[in-house]
């Protein structure tokens, strides 16, 4: 058909037939719109139902566990039966290794559901290794490990204190597990202008070349048979890669002469762009001499 043969008729029809396309297009992206707009909606509403159901289930674990391990340090102490303290030594235990396997958890998820803001303090990292070290402190003793730290930092340490507290829970159990008997765990504190490091040292097998693309993934831990005491659930460095992350830093690891380092990078932050919590021990109770709890 040539150009001179289309009638006005013919031209209105066709402008008529594409104003009916766009419209039924638009018609369609306003669909699609309303649509992504209800699904948003109802997701920005199941990640606050999500938000609230974490926070409420870790403390109805928190708040019994922490008062379990309270009991248990008062029956440890009080006790003048030696099977009642090897009894409670044993549930002190177990309840150690359970509150850390519920942390990591609570972690993942946190992490999972992007509830990982940062409270910024200033911190005691040897505070904080004093109470990992608790945490481990049969598989210490079992294994006669001997742990030291060194502080080369001539500042005070402003982070997150719960995140340092998993971060150093993880490193420090994997060194333990890992570690030779009657051997030394390192950790060191150091700084510069922009950074602060932490690293955490053992003397044990090493991390295995073909394990190394993939320690940091989730459910992934290796059971040599040689110095790993327990299986664990393979949570604690994917935890620990992600608790690093949200403070803005990076994590490595060195293994050289059956030495392992992990090397943990934090970028330090502009005090006066955060606010500066006061910073108290990562438990909720804590044991004094006497016979009662001291609440925080």
């Amino acid at each position: 058909m040539q150009m001179t043969d289309i009638t006005d008729s013919d031209l209105l029809a066709e402008i008529e037939r594409r104003f009916e396309e766009k419209q039924a297009s638009i018609n369609e992206m306003e669909l699609m719109t309303k649509e992504l707009l209800e699904l948003n909606e109802k997701n920005k509403n199941a990640q606050e139902v999500k938000s609230k159901f974490l926070s409420l289930i870790k403390n109805e674990f928190n708040n019994p566990m922490s008062s379990l391990l309270n009991i248990v340090n008062l029956m440890n102490k009080k006790a003048e039966n030696p099977q009642i303290q090897d009894l409670s030594s044993m549930m002190k235990m177990e309840l150690l290794r359970l509150d850390f396997s519920l942390k990591n958890i609570f972690s993942a998820s946190e992490i999972e559901a992007g509830e990982i803001a940062n409270d910024y303090s200033n911190v005691d990292l040897k505070e904080i290794l004093n109470e990992v070290e608790d945490y481990f402190c049969y598989l210490i003793k079992d294994k006669s490990l001997q742990l030291n730290y060194k502080d080369n930092s001539e500042e005070v340490l402003i982070s997150d204190s719960q995140k340092l507290e998993i971060i150093l829970l993880n490193l420090i159990s994997n060194a333990c597990e890992y570690s030779y008997c009657a051997s030394e765990i390192n950790i060191t504190l150091s700084s510069n202008e922009r950074e602060y490091i932490i690293s955490v040292e053992d003397s044990g097998e090493g991390v295995y070349e073909e394990h190394k693309s993939y320690i940091y993934n989730r459910f992934s831990h290796f059971e040599t048979g040689k110095t790993r005491a327990n299986a664990g659930i393979g949570l604690g460095l994917s935890v620990v890669q992600g608790m690093v992350e949200a403070l803005n830093g990076t994590i490595e690891n060195i293994s050289k002469d059956e030495k392992t380092v992990f090397i943990v990078t934090l970028q330090k932050v502009d005090e006066s762009e955060v606010s500066i919590s006061k910073g108290i021990a990562s438990n909720g109770f804590l044991f004094d001499d006497s016979d009662g709890m001291v609440e925080f």
